[in-house]
């Protein structure tokens, strides 16, 4: 009896095939394919891989977010990322976009970058020296036609905004913001609207979501919305849909526009902007569908945390 023939071995224009269609939600894959043999480790070893490989996956996965000055992994694989050391009491992640970090140290008029591949720093210079009482900020690549899958060194801008008290009594305020720019090194000039009386909150002014050449942000915790034109420089007002406050978050739609996302009961509503027909409710998921929870625990609450608009997510907890 004939013993069976050796199957013939993969080429390496197959394997590399093969290789770039690991599950990029799982980075752990490719560690452990780069040891199974030498051949392999090479084909990954390319410098040309890591560019095939994002532009076969397109959207970049969500491997983690930062929690209380650590980074908390979503998938098994747990990478060495620790997030710099300051000369200061504490700090907070302020946003994420586009490979870059930006970090507030309790300082008022302190900002930084941070990459986290590298793990290189940039500090920003002082901020405007205008009234502030409440901030945020957005960092996003500056750099023409940037698929951002690799922005690493590009140009940069940094957002930053301010809620104002604009009297002692405190019935009033005005927001302002300023840009900055990696390539002029520098600020503009700050750009103002009054927004009249507030609803008092511990979290005035929310993360932001960028669609196209528009910056938006939460205010006073879902009561309206703040946005920013990045073109133009102008700043906007805009009411939110009827859902519960403090509990949504800014998304983008499938067809690239604003939806605001928020948790009634167990409902995920999904409300869209559409301009002069306002807001529009779209779809309802029926989350205790989806998620193993007991519904009939009072104690049982789901809460909208954030979004992250690169990877089309939306973060939950209870």
């Amino acid at each position: 009896m004939a013993l069976p023939s050796t199957p013939p071995a993969l080429s390496d224009s197959i394997v590399d095939e093969i290789l770039r269609r690991l599950p990029p939600e799982e980075p752990a894959c490719l560690v452990r394919s780069s040891l199974v043999c030498k051949p392999w480790h090479l084909l990954l070893s390319e410098p040309t891989f890591p560019r095939r490989y994002r532009e076969l996956h397109c959207t970049p996965p969500v491997l983690g977010f930062l929690y209380n000055k650590c980074f908390v992994p979503t998938t098994t694989f747990d990478p060495p990322l620790f997030p710099p050391a300051f000369d200061c009491f504490s700090w907070v992640a302020l946003d994420c976009r586009h490979g870059r970090v930006l970090l507030h140290p309790m300082n008022p008029t302190c900002l930084v970058i941070w990459d986290p591949i590298t793990n290189e720093k940039h500090f920003l210079p002082q901020v405007p020296d205008e009234p502030c009482n409440h901030l945020t900020a957005a960092v996003l690549c500056a750099a023409n036609d940037c698929n951002h899958m690799n922005c690493h060194g590009g140009p940069f801008l940094v957002v930053f905004g301010c809620t104002a008290d604009e009297d002692v009594m405190g019935d009033a305020s005005v927001t302002w913001m300023s840009v900055y720019s990696s390539e002029t090194e520098g600020w503009s000039v700050p750009t103002w609207i009054h927004l009249g009386p507030i609803s008092r909150s511990q979290d005035v002014m929310g993360p932001s979501l960028l669609i196209g050449n528009m910056l938006y942000f939460l205010l006073e915790d879902g009561r309206r919305i703040l946005k920013y034109d990045l073109g133009g420089h102008h700043l906007l007002v805009m009411n939110t849909p009827p859902l519960p406050m403090g509990n949504m978050a800014l998304v983008k739609a499938e067809d690239g526009g604003l939806e605001v996302a928020g948790v009634e009961g167990y409902n995920l509503r999904l409300w869209s902007w559409r301009g002069a027909a306002g807001w529009v409710q779209g779809k309802v998921i029926e989350l205790d569908m989806m998620l193993s929870m007991d519904i009939g625990d009072p104690s049982t609450k789901l809460l909208v945390v954030g979004f992250s608009d690169g990877a089309n997510t939306i973060f939950m907890c209870k």
